[in-house]
């Protein structure tokens, strides 16, 4: 699933090209989304006319504002990818929705497993995926606050910051590499670790600072708005690292199953 540097990937390709321009029509392929929910078409197609205002980033939501009011929210789910082509080129199949501009290029969102969502909001900071997040690592989270949730909590650390309501953006290959880097095993209970609350704060900000200086990461899915995938798996310091020796100490970086889902950690270095 695209978290947070590749989410921003995808927002910072888009700015340049999009913002200033106007919807001069939107077509549905009429499909369901997440949780088998339909879109609202009738919505979407309403935004025809407007103008891009804006396009920003809020945890792995991208926000497209309007000059009119209101605006587009999407999520790329496990498989999404929102592209912008040409009129000429054809569409992808899977391809759900697109929005047409007047330069006879398309936005097009794609998404064979539609796990992902579309949605249009008079307001859609409002939106209740917007409302239930918590602060953005990179432009809101500071030390107090990320002391204060560390201290009220229970949770094993990998299950604390993968949760959207405490740290917003955050998803598994990001939290393995981060509580690598601040030495903090992924089982530990997070009231545990508000001793190394600076050092997690920093660790967080370098790992994905540096997911989106290399334009994220991709295993199989993952291109930003040109096509271009990312090249941060060469980064990546444990993650899919399992059997290869430690980058800080040599030690065979380890893996095992938390809630469903791969976690890759040092023994040595992170020791619970």
């Amino acid at each position: 699933m695209p978290e947070l540097p590749e989410v921003e990937t995808v927002v910072r390709t888009l700015r340049p090209a999009i913002v200033g321009k106007s919807i001069a029509s939107v077509w549905t392929s009429g499909k369901p989304l997440r949780l088998a929910r339909k879109i609202d078409a009738r919505k979407l197609k309403a935004s025809a006319g407007s103008n891009i205002h804006a396009v920003r980033r809020k945890g792995k939501y991208i926000l497209i504002d309007l000059d009119r009011g209101g605006g587009v929210l999407v999520h790329l789910g496990m498989t999404g990818r929102l592209r912008l082509q040409h009129r000429s080129e054809e569409r992808a199949k899977h391809t759900h929705v697109v929005w047409s501009l007047p330069d006879e290029s398309e936005l097009r969102f794609v998404d064979p497993r539609r796990f992902g969502w579309v949605a249009v909001a008079s307001d859609v900071d409002a939106l209740p995926e917007v409302r239930i997040l918590g602060p953005d690592p990179l432009s809101e989270l500071d030390l107090k606050r990320l002391q204060e949730l560390l201290a009220a909590s229970r949770a094993p650390m990998k299950a604390f910051l993968l949760d959207q309501h405490r740290i917003a953006g955050l998803g598994n290959i990001y939290v393995c590499e981060a509580l690598f880097r601040a030495r903090i095993h992924p089982r530990t209970q997070a009231r545990r670790a508000r001793g190394k609350a600076e050092l997690l704060l920093r660790a967080i900000r370098e790992t994905l600072e540096i997911g989106i200086a290399n334009c994220g990461t991709t295993f199989r899915d993952f291109v930003n708005s040109t096509g271009e995938p990312g090249r941060n798996i060469q980064a990546l310091l444990v993650y899919g690292r399992d059997g290869e020796p430690c980058a800080a100490c040599g030690e065979q970086v380890r893996r095992q199953v938390d809630s469903g889902r791969s976690t890759f950690y040092c023994g040595r270095c992170q020791v619970r």
